[in-house]
């Protein structure tokens, strides 16, 4: 019985002593696999690469961005915490489910689009991403 006490009191103060939660508030915006079906701000390959995209200026609420791209056909946002979303694309016809991420990390938005099935997506993500960014730049949340 006091084995047993002495090793619950043990690891409740191991567990009280552990620095908390080290992880990241959100998941960083990643580059894209080698399939051709991604596109993303955070990968250097020229094929999966997306131009960065930087905020307009300080008075820009993140949640005015994630909302603008919600508003886009199809969309809904599956995660919204801080400075990170994850938003789901249904496409019209075949009704796939693609991701879009997106991120604020200082005066720069990470943004990633990518198909969850298939190889090639016909340049779907690249077109999304570039709608995505003109949406932004229109509401002037976006330098140009």
């Amino acid at each position: 019985m006091w084995k047993r006490l002495i090793t619950v009191i043990g690891i409740i103060t191991l567990v009280g002593c552990s620095k908390g939660e080290t992880m990241a508030k959100h998941p960083p915006v990643t580059a894209c696999g080698d399939s051709p079906n991604c596109v993303s701000t955070a990968d250097t390959r020229e094929k999966f690469q997306l131009a960065p995209l930087y905020i307009a200026n300080d008075n820009v609420v993140f949640s005015a961005i994630v909302a603008h791209i919600a508003a886009m056909p199809r969309a809904e946002v599956a995660t919204s915490q801080d400075n990170y979303a994850h938003l789901r694309f249904t496409t019209k016809v075949l009704r796939f489910v693609d991701d879009v991420e997106v991120s604020l990390e200082g005066n720069q938005i990470a943004l990633r689009s990518a198909s969850r099935i298939g190889y090639y997506d016909f340049g779907a993500n690249r077109q999304r991403a570039e709608v995505i960014r003109q949406r932004l730049t229109d509401a002037e949340l976006i330098t140009p």
